[in-house]
């Protein structure tokens, strides 16, 4: 019984961990007129863009977007960092953060 938790915990870690990172935070926001208006945030502005497309079928408007990237080289202890060069392993922890601001487009008469 032991073996089958150890095996379901080392499957549910990893998916769990990538469920967390491909979140994105909508906020829907009063435009005070008939369009309809979100503010998202995430990680990259390819995630936004596929999340707004979603939102509005019929197409939208960015009023604003920012993306800020940055590598934190030294956030992991040595002995990680030294596996992840002797591997060959790219996936070093980064600080993403992307926002965007839209309103959807009405749909055509």
């Amino acid at each position: 019984m032991n073996h089958l938790r150890l095996k379901a915990l080392t499957i549910a870690l990893p998916l769990a961990a990538l469920l967390g990172c491909a979140t994105v935070q909508v906020t829907r926001v009063a435009t005070g007129g008939p369009e309809t208006a979100y503010e998202l945030e995430g990680t990259s502005i390819e995630q936004l863009e596929t999340e707004a497309q979603r939102l509005c079928p019929h197409g939208h408007d960015i009023k604003r977007q920012s993306h800020n990237y940055q590598r934190l080289a030294n956030d992991q202890l040595y002995p990680v960092r030294l596996w992840d060069r002797i591997t060959g392993n790219l996936n070093t922890p980064t600080n993403s953060k992307a926002q965007m601001a839209v309103v959807c487009k009405a749909p055509p008469p």
